[in-house]
């Protein structure tokens, strides 16, 4: 299982946030992870009104994600100290995962389908377009056998001759959709560009931000609305 940071509040109502950031803790561990919260853990020693015992914790807190696989950014805000923290992971290449709260409220487990991406979530024919800025399906074959999982099947192109269809050069730049990684592929690694609906579904289970991603659903949603 995989070693979860949670971020959420906790200045402020710091009773009710530290109640929330076990309730945050009870949900990521039915979604079978092991979750750490500082909230949780460091409060029951350290004082967060005594600036000191306050800094510390935040140290603590840093070294606590440096070790973690993914942060959980938990809640419906982002607060000052949650900025730090997401940056820090950002910075780490440590996945991001956005929890709201109504994930929690309803029930609706995310993390849980992690079965690669295949050709079938590919427009048909897009292996013959052009693929800047465009959100790519991964060959699971690119990939050594125990990397072969969802999380690991998006890429966004950036660079690259390969990105132009029937360019000489082959290179394509891509940074990971789910943990920001970049790297250097080859045309034929990738299948083709991700369908809308299949991204759709990719978001559900793995609720990361991203602009192009958001933009590509917004569209998708705005044209369903002007076929009704």
């Amino acid at each position: 299982m995989k070693l979860v940071y949670i971020c959420s509040p906790l200045r402020g109502a710091m009773e009710e946030n530290i109640k929330k950031a076990n309730r945050y803790c009870e949900y990521a561990a039915g979604c079978d992870t092991v979750p750490l919260a500082p909230h949780a853990i460091f409060t029951a020693y350290l004082q967060d009104n005594i600036p000191e015992q306050r800094e510390k914790g935040l140290k603590m807190g840093l070294a606590l994600l440096r070790r973690c696989d993914e942060l959980w950014c938990c809640g419906d805000e982002i607060t000052q100290g949650m900025q730090g923290e997401i940056d820090l992971a950002t910075k780490l290449n440590i996945p991001i995962v956005y929890v709201l709260d109504h994930h929690r409220e309803e029930g609706l487990k995310i993390r849980q389908e992690n079965k690669a991406l295949d050709t079938e979530d590919c427009i048909p024919r897009s292996n013959e377009m052009d693929y800047e800025d465009k959100i790519l399906v991964l060959n699971p074959e690119a990939l050594m056998a125990s990397r072969r999982t969802a999380e690991n099947s998006l890429w966004i192109a950036y660079n690259g001759f390969g990105c132009t269809y029937g360019a000489r050069g082959q290179a394509v730049y891509a940074k990971s959709l789910f943990s920001g990684q970049e790297c250097r592929w080859e045309r034929a690694d990738f299948l083709g560009i991700v369908r809308p609906e299949s991204l759709k579904q990719w978001l559900e289970n793995t609720p990361v931000k991203n602009e192009i991603a958001e933009t590509l659903i917004n569209e998708q949603e705005q044209d369903l609305e002007m076929t009704l």
